[in-house]
């Protein structure tokens, strides 16, 4: 269960087009994660009376999280995505859509865990010392190669 709910909170992180470093996650006084973000991105996850996860947040995103017979998890929007997650033989989690996303989730050598899809997004989530998830998008970094000094 732990895992579907970090899935989840990385993949709306995905979806909500939020590359930020400055996130803040919190509990309210029913056990609902509330995630708020410095661009103003505030959003809720909860669970419905049938085992569903649900997320909505002040963008007018709404999405609801099942999972299916055979342990995957059924990802719904009210902008009309509709994606999967599993996992492959490797450990690693899958993702598709049907917008043509696919995307792999894995876990690097110093316990971070990867995000790379087909479109080109790539990044690495982290915890820092006082135990805060952080996201680090790969497009952030630049390379800089003697040749650009000749």
């Amino acid at each position: 269960m732990k895992i579907n709910q970090i899935l989840l909170l990385f993949f709306c992180i995905l979806t909500t087009s939020v590359f930020s470093q400055s996130s803040t996650y919190s509990t309210d006084i029913f056990g609902n994660v509330i995630y708020q973000n410095e661009n103003g991105t505030q959003g809720t996850f909860s669970n419905d009376i049938f085992g569903n996860t649900q997320y909505n947040d002040n963008n007018g995103v709404n999405a609801t999280y099942s999972n299916d017979i055979f342990g995957n998890t059924q990802y719904n929007d009210n902008l009309g995505t509709q994606g999967t997650f599993s996992n492959d033989i490797f450990g690693n989690t899958q993702y598709n859509d049907n917008n043509g996303t696919q995307g792999t989730y894995s876990n690097d050598i110093f316990g971070n865990t990867r995000y790379q899809d087909n479109k080109g997004n790539s990044g690495t989530y982290s915890t820092d010392i006082f135990g805060n998830t952080i996201y680090t998008p790969d497009r952030w970094w630049i390379t800089v190669s003697s040749k650009n000094f000749n």
